[in-house]
């Protein structure tokens, strides 16, 4: 990879309108956007999911890879399954409602009512068939579950708390739910079921996957490391439900980047730290983060 044109953009400004008696049109507040022109010969950038409030991103600055950082737990989507039993289907008209347990849900444990009758419910798979509507109608329900299931199974699969994209790779964070259930009540014709069937045990989403840090350029060849760095830009999206935190033992401590923020820091002297960058999350109830970085230097 031959690099050309290396350079750093900076900018802090605003337009503002006067308001004093006379004046007219807008001025800018701040220095003109300014382009810096590097000098490194050697750059990349990726992308990176942080999931879990132990787990860390090590950047190896010198050798341009992730040496040292938690290993990937990629996690498994929760599934719990409810059966109806009910021998003669529907026996008399009301509510059949629902008691559905997940941690964190809101207004966990929730009632569920499904509205039953004698009529359009005469088998066991009639009923399970409206229970799945009016589970896929609740939205705390269904804001976090798939509701699915054939016959007189009622399923329930997790869905990721949050789903971020990697070099067109879907990664979905998953929890772990110790207290999932869906408890069927007794009574017109329905047999009670006080516990669910947990079919697919979740595990926990944690780790750091950061496919493209691996000492190489985005062609795929092996960088080499380097030994000055010219400029440091790194990103959380906004979409990340944490912050990211940064370390770095000469410069920064836990210096917290909230959603959407940046940090960019770039010279033509090479005399930015070559020390490790640590990155990690702040611990919130979804405990995971998406970040961009690039890193120039020669």
């Amino acid at each position: 990879m031959t690099i050309k044109t290396p350079r750093a953009t900076f900018g802090l400004n605003c337009r503002v309108t006067p308001v004093k008696s006379g004046t007219s049109g807008t001025l800018q507040v701040g220095a003109n956007n300014e382009t810096v022109t590097l000098t490194n010969t050697k750059q990349v950038s990726f992308n990176a999911v942080i999931a879990g409030a132990t787990s860390d991103l090590i950047i190896d600055v010198s050798d341009l890879d992730n040496t040292g950082s938690t290993a990937w737990t990629a996690g498994t989507a929760q599934v719990e399954t409810a059966t109806i039993t009910a021998a003669g289907g529907c026996t008399s008209d009301g509510d059949m409602t629902l008691t559905v347990t997940s941690a964190g849900m809101t207004g966990s444990p929730k009632a569920v009512a499904v509205a039953i009758n004698t009529v359009d419910h005469t088998t066991a798979a009639l009923i399970a068939a409206e229970a799945r509507t009016a589970l896929a109608a609740d939205t705390d329900v269904s804001g976090r579950f798939a509701i699915g299931g054939t016959g007189a199974d009622i399923v329930l699969t997790r869905k990721g708390t949050t789903t971020y994209t990697v070099n067109g790779t879907s990664v979905p964070i998953y929890p772990a739910d110790g207290v999932l259930n869906v408890a069927i009540p007794g009574g017109l014709g329905v047999t009670a079921a006080a516990t669910s069937t947990g079919t697919t045990a979740g595990v926990k989403t944690v780790g750091t996957y950061a496919p493209d840090l691996d000492g190489n350029d985005f062609e795929g060849e092996a960088s080499g490391g380097i030994t000055t760095v010219d400029a440091i830009y790194i990103k959380n999206a906004s979409t990340s439900p944490a912050n990211a935190l940064l370390t770095q033992s000469t410069v920064l401590t836990d210096y917290p980047l909230t959603p959407g923020d940046i940090i960019q820091v770039a010279g033509t002297t090479g005399l930015l730290p070559t020390s490790d960058i640590t990155i990690e999350t702040s611990a919130t109830g979804d405990e995971s983060c998406f970040v961009t970085v690039t890193i120039a230097g020669a």
